[in-house]
């Protein structure tokens, strides 16, 4: 018991003086810090984050408005829902009224953006530490999760279905529409004057073709690297092992194939062997790097994955 007791008497005074007896174990703060921060940048740079961001400064601008003093630490969801109506009037959406002839009724927000907005906002005050159920006696918890805001929301559904409103569906998209977009931009090719426009536009025909023949969502297509690539021995296609995207986080693969196809104007094959030729002229490095990169305002090509959004042209996706 008395060795013991020493052995713990020990330990004790090397730990309060820093001295121990066993190997002493370096780290290196800076590259730890420098690769914490690594991580956080990847993470803030996704499109997500990025209108987190500017949902919360247009929040901000319009507490910033009201009469009270209101900050993000103090905003209720009454003032949540005055600003989800402030937003309608970036709507899209014609909600017509009962009995309106002269269709003077204003544009409002769809129910689903709506809906995608309170979730970006429940997300923005989670950052910020607000987390729980909302308690309106104390202020305290999550405002965005509150029963008005989810109310607010469903009286808005209520009220655009009523109105026989329902969300668009995409076009079809068939391939005799797929033959006049590789034409155009196959003629768009020889007019231009420099390779990197050639770049951007054989970029442009690939990720068609390989939306159109996989059915892959183009912002997963955004992602694929160079390793996720593999030639099928007799050169008839290739074999794609994605593992990364919007619907791929957590840890699950999508794997699939693409062949030849007999017609040259659509065939991904041919679009990716000309992609990567041009890449090779102007000297670009993809191996082991994204496949579709962007190019930076001085004309450079930026070391990261192309991202895509709603109602992105040819200029936002490579500029």
């Amino acid at each position: 018991m008395i060795s013991d007791f020493a052995n713990i008497v020990v330990t004790a005074e090397n730990y309060s003086t820093g001295h121990t007896r066993g190997p002493q174990v370096t780290c290196d703060l800076d590259r730890i810090d420098f690769h914490l921060h690594q991580l956080l940048a990847v993470d803030s740079n996704t499109n997500y984050a990025k209108q987190k961001k500017s949902l919360k400064h247009k929040l901000e601008s319009f507490l910033h408005k009201l009469p009270a003093y209101v900050t993000l630490e103090t905003v209720t969801t009454r003032d949540l829902c005055w600003f989800l109506i402030y937003k309608d009037e970036h709507g899209k959406t014609q909600v017509h009224q009962q009995g309106c002839h002269s269709c003077g009724c204003l544009l409002r927000l769809s129910y689903k953006s709506i809906d995608s907005y309170i979730g970006k906002l429940r997300a923005i005050f989670h950052t910020l530490g607000r987390d729980g159920a909302w308690d309106r006696h104390l202020g305290l918890g999550n405002p965005a999760s509150d029963k008005l805001v989810q109310d607010y929301l469903w009286v808005v559904t209520a009220e655009q279905l009523h109105a026989r409103i329902t969300p668009k569906t995409n076009c079809p998209f068939f391939v005799n529409k797929l033959t006049q977009l590789s034409l155009h931009l196959k003629r768009k090719l020889k007019q231009a004057e420099k390779l990197l426009i050639n770049l951007s536009l054989h970029a442009i025909r690939l990720i068609l073709r390989w939306h159109f023949l996989v059915g892959n969502r183009p912002g997963d297509l955004g992602h694929i690297t160079d390793l996720e690539i593999l030639r099928f021995p007799n050169d008839d296609g290739f074999l794609c092992n994605h593992v990364w995207g919007k619907t791929l986080r957590d840890g699950d693969s999508n794997v699939f194939g693409i062949r030849r196809n007999p017609q040259i104007v659509i065939c991904p094959i041919k679009g990716l062997e000309l992609y990567m030729d041009t890449a090779r002229q102007l000297g670009i490095d993809l191996i082991c790097s994204h496949l579709f990169r962007p190019t930076a305002s001085n004309g450079s090509i930026k070391d990261n994955s192309l991202h895509f959004y709603c109602g992105s042209t040819s200029e936002d996706l490579f500029t």
